[in-house]
C-alpha cells in the first residue's frame, strides 16, 4: 500500500474522543453498534478497523448479553458490504474451545468482573468460584494493546489473516492481587469467593452465563 491506509478504531468516547482530535485524528465519527447503518458509515473507505463492543452498553449490561453478540455479526456483514480490506476485532477467548467443550453457551465473561465492597475495615474483592489461589491471565489495556494492534497491521494480513491471538502480559495470582491493592491503597484487601447464593446479590454478573 503505497499511502497510509485509512483505519478506524471504536470505542472512544466523551473527552477521550476530544484527546484524540488532539492528536491528528482525522475524523471523529458517532456510531450506535446496534445499527447497521451507522456502523456502515463509519466503516466507508476504510481499509482496516479494529473494533470492541461495549458490555457496558445499557442495551447489553442486566438486559440483554446477547445483544453484544448480534452487535458483532451485525459489525462482521457491515465490514463485509462496505468492502473494508481488513477487520480486527477484539474479543475475549472463545470459551467453547478453551473449556474443551464444557461451557459452549457464554457469549461474555462476565463473570470475572470482580465488584468490590467496602466493608469499612477492609474491602472484599469478589469473584465466582475463584479462590486467591488462582491465577488470572491480565494485561495492560491502555499500555499494551496499542503496540499489539500496531505490530499487527505491520505485519499485515498475510501474515495474520483468520488467525487469533491472544494477548495476555502476565499471569497473576487473586492473592498477589488483594496484597497490591492492600500496599497501593492502605486499606486491606482480601479475595472472596462467591458462591451460586452469594451471585445472586449482583445483579450485573450474568447467572445463565456462569452454569
Amino acid at each position: 500500500m503505497s499511502q497510509k491506509p485509512l483505519i478506524v478504531v471504536s470505542g472512544a468516547t466523551g473527552a477521550q474522543a476530544k484527546a484524540l482530535k488532539a492528536k491528528g485524528v482525522e475524523e471523529v465519527v458517532k456510531c450506535d453498534l446496534s445499527n447497521k447503518e451507522d456502523i456502515k458509515n463509519a466503516l466507508s473507505g476504510a481499509d482496516i478497523a479494529w473494533i470492541v463492543t461495549n458490555y457496558w452498553d445499557p442495551l447489553i449490561i442486566g438486559v440483554n448479553p446477547g445483544e453484544e453478540e448480534r452487535q458483532g455479526k451485525l459489525i462482521a456483514d457491515a465490514a463485509k458490504e462496505v468492502g473494508l480490506n481488513w477487520l480486527i476485532y477484539s474479543s475475549l477467548p472463545d470459551s467453547t474451545t478453551e473449556s474443551d467443550g464444557k461451557y459452549p453457551a457464554i457469549i461474555h465473561l462476565s463473570g470475572i468482573s470482580a465488584p468490590f465492597v467496602d466493608k469499612g475495615n477492609e474491602v472484599e474483592v469478589c469473584f465466582p468460584y475463584l479462590t486467591e489461589n488462582d491465577s488470572i491471565p491480565m494485561i495492560d489495556v491502555e499500555g499494551d494493546t496499542g503496540p499489539i494492534v500496531a505490530k499487527i497491521i505491520e505485519e499485515g494480513p498475510a501474515k495474520w489473516n483468520g488467525r487469533k491471538v491472544p494477548v495476555a502480559a502476565e499471569s497473576v495470582g487473586l492473592k498477589h492481587l488483594a496484597d497490591v491493592l492492600t500496599e497501593v491503597t492502605g486499606k486491606t484487601h482480601k479475595i472472596r469467593t462467591l458462591n451460586d447464593d452469594d451471585i445472586k446479590e449482583f445483579s450485573f454478573i450474568d447467572t445463565d452465563e456462569l452454569k
